[in-house]
């Protein structure tokens, strides 16, 4: 998971390894499982612009929220839900809550900022979308096994990490 701030111009380059912006959307999705920090959410709660204050595109509601779970000058260290809802549960709930403001992550609700990105959350939750729509999972799937393929080092030029958080 990534916690640094990308814009959707710099998520666009990468179609340079034949990956789509529709593609990377879809992978930014896997946050719909998980935790993060409120290190990560400090910026976005408190100083979002130089003289301060939160993140207009985060629901006014869920602002009181995150700052109850987050406050300032509070243990950076508490963790919260990334998907609000469904933390524990590999769904589309991610997609419903980037589009009301409740996305935790300032990546994801970057996503609903974009017209082409806000499309493709709205072809997800589109009311015949189950039917006639794209399948999120099946979609998913594809984008990170697309993923997988990218810059691959084999043999001596790299190597698997045992513990992924760590350098080896």
């Amino acid at each position: 998971m990534c916690h640094y701030l990308i814009d959707i111009s710099e998520l666009s380059q990468v179609s340079r390894y034949n990956i789509t912006l529709c593609k990377i959307h879809e992978i930014s999705t896997a946050h719909t499982i998980g935790t993060t920090a409120c290190f990560f959410m400090t910026k976005r709660l408190y100083n979002f612009f130089p003289g301060g204050g939160s993140d207009p595109g985060i629901n006014p509601s869920f602002v009181v929220e995150l700052k109850a779970t987050c406050p300032q000058n509070g243990d950076v260290n508490v963790r919260l839900p990334i998907d609000r809802g469904s933390e524990r549960v590999f769904d589309k709930q991610i997609l419903q809550n980037i589009k009301d403001g409740f996305a935790v992550l300032e990546s994801d609700s970057r996503l609903n900022d974009d017209i082409i990105t806000n499309a493709i959350i709205d072809s997800y939750l589109g009311i015949l979308s189950p039917i006639f729509g794209p399948s999120f999972e099946a979609d998913f799937v594809e984008s990170i096994v697309k993923m997988g393929h990218i810059g691959v080092k084999t043999g001596q030029q790299g190597h698997v990490r045992r513990l992924c958080a760590a350098f080896s």
